[in-house]
């Protein structure tokens, strides 16, 4: 019996009781969950128990919790506890209280320049961090980032396994393609932003292909569209009007 078909609400551990289901794949089912002593919401992913008899399933999951945990980085989640109860695994996992972009697409929201603009920063560094600790990371979802007063979060990327050569460069391609529908076109030097992202899609045509030229791309953006809200003119350069 799969744990999404369990009764809910339990406790896990004796310390966290699994309200609901968020999310569930092959392997593993995330539960919105409250840590009793703390009086926090969480999120606890468990390991299937048709799982747990997979031993190299039971060490990717393992081994994917212990190197999350080796991430210090202000804009990934925290895992907080790795533990066994019930016969299975299950990884504690900081509960982000943003907005999820997917919801955003959903709605047909759509974010000025300087957000967006900021956000693919974001995860620019992010890249040259994991590109730096040589961790290989989970495909970009727009479910696992949000919306915060200040900034971005991410759910936490790392997995076990190795990273992959330019896999920076394929993470930000498709994380351009999935924002860019949140791009207001009506926002300062939204069409600017628009041709760096069409840039970054068509990856085969923009040299030197590296996550730090693309942040530098997008720090000089960012500040041409501080100096227009600051009722200056735009000094764009060329690389956006080609």
């Amino acid at each position: 019996m799969p744990y999404s078909s369990y009764d809910l609400p339990c406790v896990v551990a004796q310390q966290y009781i699994l309200t609901s289901v968020v999310a569930e794949d092959a392997d593993t089912v995330t539960y919105a969950a409250t840590q009793k002593n703390m009086n926090r919401e969480v999120l606890v992913r468990s390991l299937h128990p048709a799982a747990m008899q997979d031993s190299r399933k039971v060490q990717f999951f393992v081994e994917t919790a212990r190197l999350q945990a080796r991430l210090e980085h202000p804009n990934i989640a925290a895992p907080l506890e790795l533990l066994q109860a019930d016969g299975t695994w299950h990884l504690v996992m900081e509960r982000i209280k943003g907005e999820p972009l997917d919801m955003m697409v959903s709605n047909g929201r759509v974010l000025p320049s300087l957000v967006i603009c900021g956000l693919l920063q974001q995860l620019c560094r992010v890249c040259i961090y994991l590109d730096i600790e040589r961790i290989a990371s989970v495909p970009f979802s727009l479910e696992h980032t949000y919306l915060m007063e200040i900034n971005f979060r991410f759910d936490n990327m790392a997995q076990a396994g190795p990273r992959p050569r330019n896999e920076s460069m394929r993470y930000l391609s498709d994380a351009c393609r999935l924002i860019k529908p949140l791009l207001d076109m009506n926002s300062p030097l939204a069409k600017h932003l628009g041709r760096v992202i069409e840039h970054m899609l068509g990856l085969s045509s923009w040299r030197p292909l590296t996550p730090v030229h693309f942040n530098e791309e997008l720090t000089r953006l960012q500040m041409e569209i501080l100096r227009m809200q600051a009722g200056e003119k735009a000094l764009v350069s060329a690389a956006y009007t080609k």
